[in-house]
C-alpha cells in the first residue's frame, strides 16, 4: 500500500509477495517458518519481551518466521538496502534469515551475531543449504562483547518491542552503530515512532483480573501484555507519544500526553504499537488488527501484536471527557538487575470538565 511515496507493509500486498527462486519462501510463510498459532481478538499472551534475558526457544523463532507481516516487510526492505558488495552486520541474527536474505541481495559478507549457540548453528547450516556458507560468518556472542575485524556498510536487526524499546533496542543499536557501522552506513530499521490510544477491550481486561500475577509480582495489573486490540475499540484519536532514532535515545524518560474522548464507552487501559521506517521506502505498521486470511487478508502482526497496557479499575466515559497520561521508563531499583531491564510505569487521570473522575498508576 503506498503512502506519500512509502510502501507500508500489510501481508496482503502482492509487492512483497514471494517470488519464483526464494527456496523457503516457496512454503506458505516467506520465512519458511510454521504457521502462527491460533488466537483471538483481545486473546491475552504474556509479553515476549519479558521473556528476554531467560532467552526465546525454538517455538517463538518459528512464530517470528511464521509471521507474513514482519517476514514481508523486512525482506523487501533488505532488498532495497542492501547493495551487491556490501559488508552486513546482522544483529541478533537468530535463524539467519535475514542474513540469508541480505547474502542474497549481493552481499559480500554478512556477519551473523548471535548469543544463542543452538540458533547460530541453525543460521549457519541454513546458509549452507543455500549454497551461501562462504559469505556467512558467524559471531558467537553477545554484540557488547565481540569485536569484528571490518566496518559494515549496512547493519540489519529486528529486535523492536512492540512498544519499540522495550527489548532494549536502542542501547543495542546505539552501540553497534558506532562499534561496527562504517561513516555513511545504513541502519535497517532507519527509526521507530511509538503510538498510543486508550481503548475499551473488557474481554482482555477480564482476562488480566482473572490471572496470576507473573514471579515477583503482586498485582496482574503492574503488567502490559500482547494482546491484538482492534480499532473499533478506541475511545479518542491515537496519539505520537514517542520517536527514535536509535542514536543517543535516552534511556530513561516520561512521556506527557492528553487524549480527548469522542465516544461513550469503558476506558480499560491503552494500546501501544510502532510505525518502523524500516528503509527509504518500506514502513512496517503493526497497528493492524484482522487476524483472518484470505483477502483483504491478515494485517496483524502474529509475533508482536499490540502492547495492551491496562488499568485496574475500568472508567466509564463520555465524549468530551480527557484521559491523561504519563508514561515512563526507569531502571529498576535493587541490586543485581541486568543492563538491559527497564521499568515502565503509567499514571494518570480521567477528567470530567474541571473534576477528576478517576485516577490510575501502574507499573512493571
Amino acid at each position: 500500500m503506498s503512502e506519500h511515496g512509502r510502501w507500508v507493509a500489510h501481508s496482503d500486498d502482492e509487492r512483497a509477495a514471494p517470488h519464483p527462486g526464494d527456496g523457503p519462501a516457496a512454503s506458505p510463510h516467506p520465512g519458511g517458518g510454521r504457521a502462527a498459532a491460533p488466537y483471538a481478538v483481545e486473546q491475552v499472551w504474556p509479553p515476549w519481551s519479558e521473556q528476554l534475558a531467560a532467552g526465546w526457544g525454538r517455538d517463538f523463532h518459528d512464530q517470528l518466521l511464521g509471521d507474513e507481516l514482519r517476514m514481508r516487510a523486512y525482506r523487501l526492505a533488505i532488498r532495497e538496502a542492501v547493495r551487491p558488495g556490501d559488508v552486513v552486520v546482522a544483529l541478533g541474527t537468530g535463524t539467519g534469515v535475514l542474513a540469508r536474505w541480505a547474502l542474497e541481495a549481493g552481499a559480500a559478507r554478512v556477519y551473523g551475531i548471535e548469543r544463542d549457540p543452538d540458533l547460530l548453528a541453525r543460521a549457519a547450516e541454513a546458509a549452507a543449504t543455500a549454497g551461501l556458507a562462504d559469505r556467512f560468518v558467524p559471531v558467537p556472542g553477545l554484540s557488547f562483547e565481540v569485536a569484528l575485524p571490518e566496518r559494515a556498510d549496512v547493519i540489519v536487526s529486528e529486535i523492536l518491542g512492540n512498544l519499540v524499546d522495550n527489548e532494549d533496542c536502542c542501547r543495542i543499536l546505539d552501540d553497534a552503530v558506532r562499534r561496527f557501522l562504517a561513516p555513511g552506513g545504513r541502519l535497517l530499521p532507519r527509526r521507530a515512532e511509538r503510538y498510543l490510544v486508550p481503548v475499551e477491550a473488557c474481554e482482555a481486561h477480564a482476562q488480566v483480573a482473572a490471572s496470576t500475577p507473573a514471579a515477583g509480582r503482586t498485582n496482574p495489573f503492574d503488567a502490559y501484555y500482547d494482546v491484538i486490540l482492534p480499532r473499533r475499540g478506541y475511545l479518542a484519536s491515537p496519539r505520537l507519544d514517542r520517536a527514535f532514532g536509535f542514536v543517543g535515545d535516552p534511556a530513561t524518560y516520561r512521556s506527557e500526553l492528553v487524549f480527548a474522548v469522542d465516544r461513550p464507552g469503558t476506558f480499560t487501559g491503552f494500546k501501544g504499537w510502532f510505525v518502523a521506517d524500516l528503509s527509504r521506502t518500506v514502513v512496517l505498521d503493526i497497528a493492524g488488527d484482522r487476524i483472518d486470511g484470505g483477502r483483504p487478508g491478515r494485517t496483524s502482526s502474529d509475533s508482536w501484536k499490540h502492547a495492551y497496557l491496562p488499568v485496574e479499575h475500568p472508567v466509564a466515559v463520555e465524549p468530551h471527557d480527557r484521559i491523561t497520561l504519563s508514561l515512563s521508563r526507569s531502571a529498576p531499583e535493587g541490586d543485581g538487575a541486568p543492563a538491559s531491564a527497564r521499568s515502565y510505569r503509567w499514571v494518570g487521570t480521567v477528567r470530567r470538565g474541571d473534576d477528576v473522575v478517576a485516577r490510575f498508576g501502574h507499573h512493571t
